[in-house]
């Protein structure tokens, strides 16, 4: 199992700004679970864990995750597994840490003081042209939401919400 998953990571990373005295991220290069995880999958006790790759090297270098903790990380890159760039902490601990280094998110990116939310979200696919495209589409009572999703790459539920006005709702 140790050796499957040494397989599936890179050593020469970056060496992030958080953690410079730490060395490179280690990089997990297989699969990724929401938000760029590692996804890894083991056995425990006889128990298949469809884990992150994170929490795996963890317990691999440091032993058990007491219940109620995660495996967070210095570096903040979600897909690095060097051990040294690991800590546990709280879920409090983490929100500490995402407002300490800048990282909040609130409907939209807090960065310097300020939320971004709409095109300038980093995870925008949309701009203002788009959101009204999609929104007069459905309105002409041509097509449907999950073909207005398909179209544009999104959920539909996504879709439905900016139809509705409860996404983009600063697009007029």
């Amino acid at each position: 199992m140790e050796e499957r998953f040494w397989k599936k990571v890179n050593k020469d990373g970056p060496v992030q700004g958080h953690c410079e005295h730490l060395g490179p991220c280690w990089i997990w290069m297989a699969s990724k679970r929401n938000k760029g995880y590692g996804a890894f999958c083991y056995a425990k006790n006889g128990i298949v864990i469809h884990g992150r790759a994170h929490r795996y090297v963890w317990e691999l270098y440091y032993g058990p995750i007491s219940e109620g903790l995660c495996v967070l990380h210095a570096c903040d890159t979600p897909a690095c597994v060097n051990p040294s760039h690991l800590w546990l902490g709280t879920k409090a601990d983490n929100n500490a840490d995402m407002i300490q280094k800048g990282r909040k998110v609130k409907g939209g990116t807090y960065a310097a003081g300020k939320y971004k939310h709409g095109k300038h979200h980093h995870n925008a696919r949309l701009d203002a042209e788009k959101i009204c495209r999609i929104r007069q589409t459905y309105a002409g009572g041509i097509t449907s939401l999950s073909k207005i999703a398909q179209e544009y790459g999104l959920a539909t539920s996504h879709v439905y919400r900016i139809v509705k006005r409860q996404a983009w709702r600063h697009i007029a």
